[in-house]
């Protein structure tokens, strides 16, 4: 059996392979970065919708002031923490894009996704936890009613 060592190998295997781990890198993180998108986009909408929650709070409890603390917060300042989230998003997509090493832009990757989807369901729970609340309220009914 014949073994190549360093000085035997051909010389153009080294740049192919080394163009083609540059390739599949370069295609798992723009995975990642599809991969980030779906939370980002929950997260968009529901803070989008969150003017819409508002007018029907209005409407139907007559004042922001009997809203919890959360909710009123989140009415407060929907736009301003989207524009924070994607702020957020852009450069942790710049940070996996410039990143060599490989285990920081799965950190990244990971780390971003979980902020989104927590930061999505926090907004989700602030918006419909009182609407809940209010209709139950509205239909007669209570925590301990059949």
């Amino acid at each position: 059996m014949h073994t190549q060592n360093e000085s035997t190998a051909v010389p153009g295997n080294d740049s192919k392979l080394s163009a083609e781990v540059k390739e599949w890198a370069f295609g798992i993180r723009c995975v990642f970065v599809v991969l980030n998108i779906l939370p980002l986009y929950y997260c968009t909408r529901v803070l989008l919708a969150a003017p819409k929650f508002e007018r029907i709070f209005e409407d139907m409890l007559g004042s922001k002031a009997k809203l919890p603390v959360l909710t009123s917060m989140l009415l407060d300042y929907a736009l301003p923490l989207l524009a924070v989230i994607w702020l957020f998003t852009a450069l942790a997509t710049v940070l996996m894009f410039t990143v060599k090493r490989a285990r920081y832009v799965w950190v990244t990757a990971v780390v971003t996704a979980l902020t989104l989807i927590v930061t999505g369901h926090l907004a989700v729970a602030a918006l419909f936890e009182p609407l809940v609340s209010v209709i139950q309220n509205l239909s007669g009914g209570g925590e301990n009613s059949p």
